[in-house]
């Protein structure tokens, strides 16, 4: 099982994240097919030691790294962590049968914690986590959604808030049914991925989420700035510029 260490700041809590990173990255071939999108350069740096810096800034220090497509390359480029001052964790999908971004959640349990957070591979998340696991406990819900007020801005929309709960999420949201959209950080219990244990595999994290909001148990956290992300080239451009010149 993981070994967790305190978050500063968060009143003791003990916090880890998992990073979803297993993926095809189907978008971004034809800059690199023979590298995982977590590699991929930018601003001078592979995405994911960006995405280190965030996570050691705000304490995270315990990863789970849910590795698969080309996941040989990133566990023998991070290694144990150590040397971004974090403690890693593999959970390795056989490449040639992924198991989704959900599955990869059922596949990594036997390392994840009572609680824990959830990131993507591509996303570059530049706010406090601490305020996120404030209002996941204060929200006394077994999952919680960061969301952002998109309105279409930055990529689709694909959920509805009410008070401090999702009331609605679909990845096929037509515009005029959603003006907020999926940050891209979730906190969860444990309990919650167990349900699916026994689940046919693959399976993607939209049904994971899709049940909690019918049962109003996915908790919302408005994200106080956009987010950014190199899922396709575009976003990778558009990140570059903004870390060379120190923007975020």
């Amino acid at each position: 099982m993981a070994i967790l260490r305190h978050w500063a700041g968060t009143k003791g809590d003990l916090v880890q994240i998992v990073i979803l990173a297993g993926g095809l990255g189907t978008r971004l071939r034809a800059i690199d097919p023979l590298r995982p999108k977590a590699l991929m350069p930018v601003a001078g740096r592979p995405f994911i030691e960006w995405q280190f810096d965030l996570l050691r800034k705000n304490g995270l220090l315990d990863v789970v790294l849910s590795i698969g497509h080309l996941g040989d390359q990133l566990m023998k480029h991070v290694g144990d962590g150590r040397a971004w001052g974090l403690r890693v964790q593999y959970a390795c999908e056989d490449p040639q049968r992924l198991l989704g971004t959900g599955g990869a959640l059922v596949h990594a349990l036997p390392l994840l914690a009572d609680e824990f957070l959830v990131m993507y591979g591509d996303s570059y998340l530049p706010i406090p986590y601490s305020p996120v696991i404030d209002a996941f406990h204060a929200a006394k819900a077994p999952a919680l959604m960061t969301v952002f007020r998109n309105k279409g801005a930055w990529d689709a929309s694909n959920a509805r808030v009410e008070g401090d709960r999702v009331t609605f999420y679909s990845k096929k949201a037509q515009p005029e049914a959603a003006d907020w959209i999926d940050y891209g950080l979730l906190a969860y219990k444990r309990d919650v991925i167990a349900r699916y244990a026994s689940t046919s595999l693959p399976l993607d994290m939209a049904a994971i989420v899709t049940d909690l909001v019918a049962a109003k148990e996915l908790a919302a956290y408005e994200a106080p700035q956009r987010f950014y992300e190199i899922g396709k080239p575009e976003g990778l451009r558009e990140l570059e510029q903004v870390l060379s010149s120190n923007g975020v």
